[in-house]
């Protein structure tokens, strides 16, 4: 083996029985895992490793490597059985601006490096997911800033028999070194599944999102602050949980999914609720709101996906995180609403808020629709009357605004304004699928459907149909 001046060696078995990978049939089990944090000094900066030890025998480790002053790389080294090992990773060529993701294998005996991608390995007894290191600049309110010059590809070290993997992250002043990687001795995804292997071609943690040590990070929108064409911002809610949790049959995205709600859970505000940190340019200056602000949108997906996470894994932490979540959406709502006059009374809940006195906000369609149907969620799990007696103030509003809502085109108007007017286009399918996911609670609940939300839907399918609009969540 090349001797290295620093290095982390992981003593892997490699004669270990394969369990058999469950079948669709096999009802979900699961175990809390045992987690481990520990951060420890190294040759020019500080090192964090997080390690989460799943039950099963799974193990998912990250690292996190602060440097302080330029030195020689840090060097992580993984051993594995080498025969007949491949290396699976997604393959993306643009062709006019239509984007073609396919799988691509690569045999480790016949590769020195592998790509600067995330992707699976599969050797005779070991599995692994491995991410791309990854080399960044923290700019400030959970803003980091890729470094893509710096990041070293992973070679694949040869030996008579085994190979290893050898991971550098590189040691500079300023920058931080990001790298991880799930391990099992059975498969972590069944590649034999159709639908599975194209479900994992979707999954983006590369490109315009990365899965770093402390949270979800999305790229920057323009009107961030503080923003470059490289810069990724920690999003609050996580927009690859989702599919994870709807994936039964993959260990990796079962491990991946608690990993990532628990990660939520650690970043969850004492309040109850996920702060965007970095400054929206544009709530700067129309509303005069700072950075640190609330997003009810990005609250309440996040909290949903902790209440599906809290069913699936029965773990109290992500149940009592979703309770929290939504104690805090009912102050808002209690402070932050605007009575919209009907039949009976409802409420607008404002889009965004910050302890710093602000302009009113506007209250998106969307928004307020994400709202109504968690609360039902949280109701329908937890028999709270708080949160259905807020859902149904809230849908009053809604419809106490009845066809206001549809614009002269068909097309639904974005949102409401405090001054009792509309404004802006709506997205071309998100509202319509809340719409949806509202009326299904709806008839869950009363067994009836709501007229006024069968009229919005109508309306937007009408438009939809009329502009060619494909919905992938149909």
């Amino acid at each position: 083996m090349t001797k290295v001046r620093k290095s982390v060696l992981f003593f892997l078995a490699l004669l270990v029985s394969l369990a058999m990978p469950p079948s669709a049939s096999d009802a979900f089990q699961w175990e809390k895992p045992t987690i481990k944090e520990e951060s420890i000094s190294v040759s020019g900066g500080a090192l964090k490793q997080k390690i989460y030890q799943f039950k099963n025998g799974d193990v998912f480790r990250m690292y996190r490597l602060e440097g302080q002053i330029d030195s020689s790389p840090y060097v992580l080294s993984v051993p594995f059985a080498g025969e007949g090992s491949t290396f699976r990773h997604v393959l993306s060529t643009d062709n006019n601006g239509q984007i073609t993701r396919v799988w691509n294998l690569l045999s480790l005996a016949e590769t020195n490096e592998l790509p600067l991608v995330p992707g699976f390995i599969e050797s005779p007894s070991r599995y692994f997911w491995v991410a791309s290191p990854i080399v960044y600049n923290p700019l400030g309110r959970t803003t980091i800033e890729e470094k893509k010059e710096l990041a070293l590809p992973i070679a694949v070290k040869k030996e008579w028999y085994r190979m290893h993997l050898e991971v550098q992250l590189p040691v500079k002043a300023g920058m931080v070194s990001e790298w991880w990687i799930m391990e099992s001795s059975s498969p972590l995804v069944p590649w034999d599944s159709e639908p599975t292997a194209n479900l994992w071609l979707g999954v983006d943690l590369s490109d315009k999102a990365k899965w770093l040590y402390d949270g979800y990070y999305y790229t920057s929108p323009s009107t961030y602050v503080p923003y470059t064409v490289n810069a990724f911002w920690r999003n609050p809610e996580n927009y690859v949980v989702r599919s994870f949790l709807a994936n039964p049959t993959s260990k990796a995205a079962q491990n991946m999914a608690y990993v990532m709600l628990d990660t939520a859970v650690r970043n969850q505000e004492a309040e109850g609720h996920w702060k965007t940190y970095p400054q929206s340019q544009w709530l700067a200056d129309d509303y005069g709101i700072p950075d640190g602000f609330y997003d009810t949108r990005f609250n309440t997906g996040m909290a949903e996906l902790l209440l599906d996470g809290c069913k699936k894994y029965n773990e109290s932490e992500f149940c009592e995180s979703a309770k929290r979540y939504a104690l805090y959406l009912r102050n808002h709502a209690s402070q932050y609403h605007y009575v919209i006059p009907g039949p009976t009374d409802g409420w607008l809940v404002a889009d965004y808020a910050h302890p710093t006195p602000h302009k009113p906000t506007h209250v998106s369609l969307n928004h307020q629709l994400a709202e109504i149907n968690f609360l039902w969620k949280m109701y329908m799990q937890f028999q709270d009357p708080a949160d259905q007696a807020l859902a149904t103030v809230m849908l009053q509003g809604v419809t106490n605004l009845g066809e206001r809502w549809i614009t002269q085109n068909g097309d639904l108007h974005y949102a409401w304004f405090p001054d009792d007017t509309f404004g802006r286009p709506d997205y071309p399918y998100l509202t319509y699928n809340d719409l949806r996911e509202t009326q299904r609670l709806y008839r869950s609940l009363y067994g009836t459907e709501q007229p006024v939300i069968a009229q919005l839907m109508k309306s937007k399918e009408m438009w939809m149909a009329a502009n060619k609009v494909v919905n992938p969540f149909q």
